[in-house]
């Protein structure tokens, strides 16, 4: 009874894959969507200077760690060679601010809507509206007051969708769908010129 029972769910499971390829999300298309992040997904540079000043500084650590990973032979070497290798490679700014990331920083982070504002009134009201991406900082330093200032933000659409399928186990059951999220890449790359974002790659 129990195979007949997994045979129909099969039969139920290729019936569904066939029919059930959902194209619409938010009541636009997924080639829309796609077309979307084409356009406007990517990071959105709003200091050139500094972007670059941490692209350098990153790929010094990142050699340098390595070098010292690659001559210490035992853990207890490593973390002895290690010692002092963010005062010998600081992650400081030439205006002097220490540099952080999503990744490095460990409080809550609180950005002004001026800069997510200015990233919209360049996607401009129409696309925005279509779809609302991820507007996330990713790079930045903190001011005199203590205000998050970035240097890059990023632009990231997602989305959610049914998959169906034969998933579980006879010990949890079986299911025929689950949701699952989609990430949607962008690949630009936008700097702030003049106060006006311009991109600088052709990813149309």
């Amino acid at each position: 009874m129990k195979i007949n029972s997994i045979i129909v769910l099969l039969l139920t499971n290729i019936f569904l894959i066939s029919c059930s390829v959902n194209q619409t999300y938010n009541n636009i298309s997924v080639s829309e969507l796609r077309k979307l992040a084409k356009k406007h997904g990517g990071v959105y540079v709003f200091n050139e200077k500094f972007e670059k000043e941490i692209a350098t500084k990153e790929k010094t650590r990142r050699e340098a760690e390595l070098a010292i990973v690659n001559a210490s032979k035992t853990d207890a070497d490593m973390r002895k060679n290690l010692k002092g290798f963010d005062t010998k490679y600081p992650q400081i700014l030439s205006n002097g601010k220490p540099y952080y990331t999503l990744r490095t920083y460990s409080k809550a982070v609180k950005l002004s809507k001026e800069y997510i504002n200015k990233v919209i009134d360049y996607i401009g009201q129409d696309d925005y509206s279509k779809f609302m991406p991820d507007i996330s900082v990713w790079s930045f330093y903190l001011d005199d007051n203590g205000n998050i200032v970035p240097i890059e933000l990023t632009v990231t659409y997602d989305y959610e969708v049914k998959i169906y399928g034969l998933f579980g186990d006879e010990g949890r059951g079986f299911y025929t769908s689950r949701k699952e999220s989609r990430y949607v890449p962008g690949g630009n790359k936008f700097i702030l010129t003049n106060d006006k974002f311009e991109k600088v790659n052709k990813n149309e």
